[in-house]
């Protein structure tokens, strides 16, 4: 997950949206070790953007579900926040918030923003707002349209790897993010699906979940 971070980074101003963006982000990875063992590596998340509000929630297949709340039974300071809904928010004052919301507990666990960095946040908006780092983007070669007019390919290539970036100019989203070395030893693809919003957004139905500290599952 944190080589998926790194290609994930954003600098530059916020721009406001008129309607809830709604996206399944497909993670793809791959790694070919020394021993020429291949890992393979699959996951989704449903993300949801809607001005100040980030939402992204990991989708877990029935058949596996129940894994979650056994772990959770088992320890009562369970630190593993994978299934758990990432909810990230925006205030007046530009501070962000984050949050991790289990809905089976109906929790809301709530960290100091001295603990983002090691829960994998990097406390800018922009980075969970876009995906993408607008800035560099820019700087990075067209290549190709994509299936839309308002869909364009990026490019930057160097000694190791190639980096290719699909992105919706009108919408300001990627639909695809593609890294590899080009000994053919990694490879990382994102790739997001646009979706319609759900009638309710996820951060609007917590009113009843109780709110604690991330300090407190320290303990």
């Amino acid at each position: 997950m944190k080589k998926f971070l790194l290609i994930i980074s954003l600098l530059t101003p916020f721009t406001a949206i008129a309607a809830p963006l709604s996206a399944i982000i497909t993670f793809e990875s791959m790694v070919l070790t020394a021993d020429g063992v291949k890992k393979q590596t699959y996951f989704q998340e449903r993300f949801i953007r809607d001005n100040n509000v980030v939402w992204n929630e990991r989708i877990v297949p029935s058949a596996v579900s129940h894994m979650h709340e056994d772990a959770a039974d088992e320890h009562e300071h369970n630190l593993n926040f994978a299934a758990a809904g990432k909810w990230i928010s925006r205030k007046a004052d530009n501070q962000i918030n984050l949050a991790f919301v289990r809905k089976q507990e109906k929790k809301i666990i709530q960290p100091r923003v001295s603990e983002y960095a090691t829960l994998g946040f990097d406390g800018e908006w922009e980075t969970a707002f876009y995906l993408v780092n607008r800035t560099a983007l820019k700087k990075m070669t067209p290549t190709k349209k994509g299936a839309s007019d308002d869909s364009q390919w990026y490019e930057k290539k160097d000694a190791k790897q190639v980096t290719r970036i699909l992105w919706d100019e009108k919408k300001e989203f990627p639909l695809s993010i593609e890294t590899a070395r080009l000994d053919g030893t990694m490879s990382n693809k994102i790739t997001l699906t646009l979706t319609a919003a759900p009638p309710t957004l996820p951060w609007n139905n917590l009113s009843t979940y109780q709110t604690i500290a991330y300090e407190d599952l320290l303990d």
